[in-house]
């Protein structure tokens, strides 16, 4: 028998730890001395679970890449014009389509789109075509033979339509057309009328897969009957080319289907069940067969959950809350600061309180307190250098008092020019910035007053917030902040970047009535966790992170809370804290921590036998 180093050229390393392991050391072989055991890094295929859309939906048209996504149109109940854009983590806002509409086809990238077909109960939606150009839908040319139900394949340029299902006579049709960028062509039709099923592939060599166990492929002129899959279902979802192709989900027709299978242009392989089952879901992605993205469908109602698959060395941790050690006291209207191993709350309701407490990334515990009682108030900087200022105190004044913390005891410093509660605040201790809020005392008359901290004292900034907000939210530096969200009234969406100076329009946030919310982060990875909800308010476990140009969702909170600490400008997206706050069942001391997602390496244990 040959030996490892004669098959492969190398020797079987020793190694008292597995090495720090990439890529790299895929095929390799060594052996563990402590745990006595060989070792390799091996390909494995998973299905992630990653940020739900925001508009739940089924029968929708899906097409892009894993880290590009796109969600078109669809049935909640009803039909929907809602277009969605994925970026790899979370879901974003982006242009509706022109036609309302269901059971819709989509491909080409998440920039250069191509959706066609589709059904609506109002509006003629059969033959509607349209282009997205990474912002808007524009009207295309008119399919020739409009259906639901259909297939689609190729590029904006160079899509290809199949099939699909008609209610005038109701039947499935064979029907395949071409598209030029500009208008359709009829070729030839399938070799058997088909909807229902998913179309992977470009406009020359495409796969229509499903409507049972069909495979048929098609090679830019005529379609030919391919090999069969090994689970028979309709309403898939699907991605790839016709030598890497997934096709995953669906209804057998009962009951609804997990089933993954890979296409290598041969022969379909059974390879990682979906966590979720559910059909009417997406076809089109041009992602490859190891690194697809699975969003939507019915369970059998509408869901948002999104699901990322990976064929690789890699062991991918989507991003999530955990529970942490619970406050001392249950409260909300609290300043906070530092980051998830090393926070700290101070003040806050009810009643006012003068409470102090540390978090060090497993349990709180009480500093000493404030000198003035107060909630609603601003905080700016680290566990051992903070800053408060402004807030309520019990006879509903607006505070002026500004207080320092250096990591032992509070002292006070020069106070704000105007007293004012539910400011967005931001910064560091010696660098903050206190922006709007609510004035006079006892009213809630907003305002866009901004004043900055020079680590001694409070000076004017005379470019004010573009508009009067309160109970917003900030993150960021003194020369880098962010401001978001809150209430003028109504609440708003609106986000505005500072640069030391001045103000100016970044992305508006995903969920527009909320307020109050916890936040972490820079102006360029940001998080926020929770908020108001109105009408109500209602509490919020929304979660929704930044880049720099737009907002996309995250894994929410399992808690639904307003008014809770955050992490503060020291801390960043991917490792926030939540603590305390206001829920429908009253103030809670409840701990939250957010991880983002991860990539790791890991090795297997092979048998020795």
């Amino acid at each position: 028998m040959a030996s490892y180093e004669e098959i492969h050229g190398k020797r079987v390393e020793t190694f008292s730890s597995d090495p720090t392991l990439d890529s790299s050391y895929e095929g390799q072989v060594w052996f563990n001395s402590t745990s006595g055991t060989l070792k390799t890094v091996v390909a494995s295929a998973a299905w992630a679970s990653s940020s739900a859309m925001t508009t739940a939906r089924q029968a929708l048209g899906g097409t892009g890449t894993q880290t590009a996504g796109l969600a078109c149109g669809g049935f909640l109940p009803p039909h929907t014009n809602v277009t969605e854009e994925y970026n790899g983590s979370g879901w974003g806002t982006g242009g509706n389509l022109n036609v309302t509409r269901g059971y819709n086809a989509a491909c080409g990238p998440q920039t250069a789109a191509l959706t066609f077909g589709g059904e609506a109960p109002s509006v003629p939606a059969e033959d509607a075509t349209e282009e997205y150009d990474g912002s808007s839908w524009s009207n295309g040319g008119n399919l020739n033979e409009g259906n639901y139900a259909i297939m689609g394949a190729g590029t904006q340029t160079a899509g290809l339509a199949a099939g699909g299902a008609s209610d005038s006579p109701p039947s499935s049709k064979a029907t395949t057309q071409e598209y030029d960028g500009s208008s359709w062509t009829t070729v030839n039709a399938m070799p058997t009328a088909k909807s229902y099923a998913v179309g992977i592939g470009l406009q020359t060599a495409a796969n229509i897969i499903g409507d049972g166990t069909t495979n048929f492929e098609y090679d830019g002129t005529n379609w030919t009957v391919g090999s069969t899959l090994n689970t028979g279902r309709n309403g898939l979802g699907g991605s790839g080319i016709t030598t890497a192709g997934l096709v995953f989900g669906g209804r057998l027709p009962s009951p609804l289907s997990t089933k993954t299978e890979t296409y290598d242009g041969t022969s379909f392989t059974e390879t990682a069940d979906l966590a979720t089952a559910r059909a009417g879901l997406i076809g089109g992605m041009v992602s490859p067969n190891s690194q697809s993205l699975a969003f939507g469908g019915g369970t059998p109602s509408s869901t948002g959950a999104t699901e990322e698959f990976n064929i690789s060395i890699n062991t991918v941790t989507a991003g999530a809350w955990a529970s942490g050690g619970a406050m001392g006291s249950a409260l909300r209207g609290r300043a906070s600061g530092g980051t998830q191993t090393a926070a700290i709350a101070a003040a806050g309701e009810p009643p006012r309180t003068t409470n102090t407490e540390y978090y060090n990334g497993t349990a709180w515990s009480e500093q000493s307190d404030m000198a003035t009682a107060r909630n609603q108030l601003g905080g700016a900087g680290s566990q051992t250098a903070f800053l408060v200022f402004g807030g309520e105190n019990p006879g509903t004044t607006n505070n002026v008092e500004t207080e320092s913390w250096d990591g032992s005891s509070w002292s006070e410093v020069s106070d704000l020019s105007n007293g004012r509660r539910n400011m967005c605040a931001f910064g560091t201790q010696t660098a903050a910035v206190a922006a709007g809020g609510f004035t006079p005392p006892g009213a809630s008359t907003y305002n866009s007053v901004v004043e900055e901290w020079n680590g001694s004292s409070w000076s004017a900034n005379p470019n004010a917030l573009p508009g009067n907000r309160a109970a917003g939210d900030a993150l960021g530096t003194a020369t880098a902040g962010l401001v978001f969200g809150g209430a003028q009234p109504p609440n708003l969406s609106t986000t505005f970047s500072f640069d030391g100076t001045s103000f100016s329009a970044g992305g508006n946030l995903i969920s527009a009535t909320t307020e109050s919310h916890m936040t972490a982060g820079s102006q360029t990875a940001g998080l926020y966790a929770g908020g108001y909800t109105a009408p109500g308010p209602a509490a919020s476990t929304k979660t929704e992170a930044y880049d720099g140009t737009a907002w996309a969702t995250r894994p929410s909170m399992s808690t639904a809370r307003g008014g809770g600490a955050g992490l503060g400008s020291t801390s960043v997206a991917t490792a926030g804290l939540a603590g305390g706050g206001n829920n429908p069942g009253g103030d809670t001391s409840a701990t939250e921590e957010f991880t983002g997602e991860s990539t790791t390496v890991n090795a297997s244990t092979l048998t020795t036998s």
